[in-house]
């Protein structure tokens, strides 16, 4: 295969988009822009509607974005989309897959043939580790993520507006099911949070 000839032509024409003597990328004008997905959709990458790519810049860019597929409504901030793995003088490239609505947040790490299903979220400063499989719903963080903690659970259709009751009470019931569907002490942090924005929900209902 000629990969590797034209993945080596790309990165010697990278530099001629820095601005000489500042160091500074072209591309960090785009940031966030419909401009910037259109120049990854041109070099081969596969991006949806309603992306929006490093709007806080990303060092670096990604590498192989003919071997990226971004779906719909996801946001990449300052995250790594790496598609290559160098161990032990063995080079292996392979896909990198976000699902729709996913979000990457500051300093997140994708590696080779990992996958991201959708409305799954990456914390701050979390690697998810190649062939790697973020469940759809799930927050993740940790460096590996495996060794982090899963801040939410992946909610079902209807758990968010069953939270949102005017019963403190019905949402303590909501969130025994989700324990009962084998969320467990797993999802404890997320689901904690959602009861705390249920109770302050069914607050501001009594009061007024």
């Amino acid at each position: 295969s000629s990969y590797c000839q034209r993945w080596q032509l790309y990165l010697s024409l990278a530099p001629l988009r820095s601005f000489e003597g500042h160091g500074a990328d072209l591309l960090d004008m785009f940031r966030g822009s419909q401009y910037l997905v259109w120049y990854f959709r041109a070099l081969g990458a596969r991006i949806g509607k309603r992306v929006c790519l490093y709007p806080n810049g990303a060092d670096p860019m990604m590498t192989e974005p003919e071997l990226v597929t971004i779906q719909d409504g996801a946001c990449i901030d300052e995250a790594a989309l790496i598609a290559h793995l160098n161990t032990q003088g063995v080079f292996t490239l392979n896909r990198l897959h976000v699902g729709e609505q996913c979000v990457m947040r500051t300093f997140s790490r994708l590696q080779q043939s990992a996958v991201m299903e959708p409305r799954s979220v990456l914390g701050e400063h979390t690697l998810i580790l190649p062939a790697d499989r973020v469940q759809e719903g799930e927050w993740r963080q940790g460096w590996p993520a495996g060794r982090g903690y899963v801040i939410a659970a992946p909610l079902r259709k209807g758990d968010l507006p069953a939270l949102l009751t005017t019963s403190k009470e019905e949402a303590t019931a909501v969130k025994a099911q989700q324990y009962a569907r084998g969320l467990n002490g797993r999802a404890a942090g997320g689901n904690a949070a959602l009861l705390t924005l249920a109770s302050r929900h069914s607050q501001q209902v009594s009061r007024t």
